[in-house]
């Protein structure tokens, strides 16, 4: 190949300075290309802002909206500083502004006597999250301008560069959409909930997804797949607190135990909701939470403690099938031997974070390594399944804090976080609730999961995913929950079509050839 002739290269006189000179011409390029780069992003800065350009409001992604009538730029309404309402900032997250002050950084032209928005302007505010959540201060920033560009030419400078083959298919690359998401869960329409949840994640999956082991079609089918039963059809960030296969887990009984301390705290704000107690003629005496818990220390009865923690039907009447009874745990007796009262378990709700305290407590041969404290510290509860994948135990919170303070995900500017870190003054209040009430982290959690999470014969989900062994990624992402294996192969039968992975292996066969 013949030496291409620049101004901006060197050459060398002596074939013993070849190096020094072939590292100063690399120098030279690379500033070159700084330059162009700073150029090409002073030249996007000053591109018109339109309808449907995306934002951000610190962590919080949405899109512009343009509400007054307008000429337009490339088919859409035309920014401009008049648009600063409320109405004109959606966000994914149900994120609402509350307040706004005035543009800044906008252009010197006009439209309709307005200066308009450029993609470097931005909008001081004030917003916050639905509930109880404090307000955020902040400023609205435009993410692109909403406008297509399309180069005219493609400067070619330089040496010629070798065409590159991939060895993915078309298909790998395309986004993450909500359609292929309803028809991996076989639903025909989305409901507003799921919609609702769809939509405020998505956004951060695609933005996420190249860097985080989702840049394929195996890797995306599967990855949709799991999450859709993790997060219970796309409807929760959280999981859920009466769960039907309780006494199963943990350290839960399936057989009568003996009351303890430990149950006794850990319910005692329930005893009434739980226990009655009746005298020898049947009538109910009525007690307060303090009185039954010293009934219950003093007598320790014994139980099946699900039926204490989870929801409890009561037995069945004999003579009336459609009415339940509660359940005779103990007689007391008088000195003479006589009936004194009954302790009875009656029909009750199920108490949530007593029960996935108990659940997700060590117990002895516990092998889930979840990292929690005992049932008392509520670590089950704080720390039970949140975000997309429903990550569980307080030894997880700690690995994704340490994964997501060393590994930067796109646009976060909300920097380290530790998610098991308590709020000081308030019981169950902490960094850990951000995985179930902000979409972001719900999504960058299950990518933490997917990439470095539990392994299933040495291998991660996303390892698994690659061998295309839906039984060995469901393992990987929940090797417990082995009642849900069918619906998690269901779900990935229905992504199969839905992600086109048998054209997916049809084009890399032909690529082959």
């Amino acid at each position: 190949m013949d030496r291409i002739k620049n101004e901006n290269y060197a050459s060398p006189e002596n074939p013993s300075d070849a190096q020094a000179v072939e590292q100063k011409n690399a120098e030279k390029m690379e500033k070159i290309r700084e330059e162009r780069a700073e150029k090409d992003k002073a030249t996007e800065d000053l591109l018109i802002a339109i309808h449907g350009a995306k934002i951000k409001f610190n962590a919080h992604l949405g899109e512009f909206k343009v509400l007054n009538d307008v000429p337009t730029t490339q088919g859409k309404l035309t920014g401009t500083i008049v648009e600063k309402q409320i109405p004109n900032f959606t966000f994914y997250d149900g994120f609402q502004m509350i307040s706004l002050t005035e543009w800044q950084d906008f252009g010197t032209a006009k439209v309709q006597d307005n200066f308009v928005l450029l993609k470097k302007s931005t909008l001081p505010g004030i917003g916050k999250l639905p509930g109880n959540i404090p307000p955020e201060s902040g400023k609205i920033e435009f993410m692109d301008s909403g406008q297509i560009n399309e180069p005219e030419s493609i400067d070619t400078t330089g040496a010629p560069v070798p065409e590159k083959k991939d060895d993915k298919c078309p298909n790998c690359s395309k986004e993450i959409t909500s359609d292929l998401i309803r028809k991996t869960i076989g639903s025909e329409t989305l409901n507003e909930k799921q919609a609702a949840t769809i939509n405020s994640f998505l956004p951060y999956l695609n933005k996420y997804r190249k860097d985080f082991g989702l840049d394929t079609c195996l890797r995306k089918a599967h990855f949709v797949a799991q999450i859709a039963l993790e997060s219970a059809s796309f409807s929760t960030f959280e999981e859920g607190e009466e769960w039907w296969s309780t006494i199963s887990l943990g350290i839960f009984s399936s057989t009568k135990i003996k009351i303890d301390n430990t149950i006794i705290e850990s319910l005692q704000n329930n005893l009434t909701s739980i226990f009655k107690i009746i005298d020898s003629s049947g009538k109910e005496i009525s007690k307060t939470n303090d009185e039954l818990k010293t009934i219950l220390l003093n007598e320790k009865p014994y139980v099946i403690d699900g039926e204490l923690y989870a929801k409890y039907k009561g037995e069945k009447d004999t003579k009336n099938p459609k009415k339940r009874n509660g359940k005779v745990l103990k007689d007391i007796l008088k000195n003479d031997k006589t009936l004194d009262y009954r302790l009875v378990l009656i029909p009750h709700t199920f108490f949530g974070v007593p029960l996935l305290s108990r659940a997700y407590a060590p117990f002895p041969g516990d092998t889930r390594g979840l990292g929690n404290g005992n049932e008392l510290t509520r670590d089950g509860w704080k720390f039970k399944g949140r975000g997309l994948k429903q990550v569980t135990g307080r030894a997880n919170y700690v690995t994704f804090s340490k994964y997501r303070n060393k590994n930067t995900f796109p646009d976060d500017n909300t920097g380290q976080i530790d998610f098991t870190e308590e709020k000081i003054g308030e019981a169950l209040k902490g960094n850990y609730l951000k995985l179930s009430e902000n979409p972001m982290y719900a999504t960058q959690s299950a990518l933490w999961f997917w990439n470095e999470g539990t392994k299933y014969n040495r291998k991660t989900a996303k390892e698994h995913s690659d061998s295309d062994n839906v039984d060995s990624v469901s393992k990987a992402i929940n090797r417990y929950d082995t009642n849900a294996l069918p619906k998690r192969k269901a779900n990935y039968d229905r992504a199969k079509v839905a992600f086109e992975i048998k054209e997916h292996y049809e084009y890399l066969k032909k690529e082959k050839k």
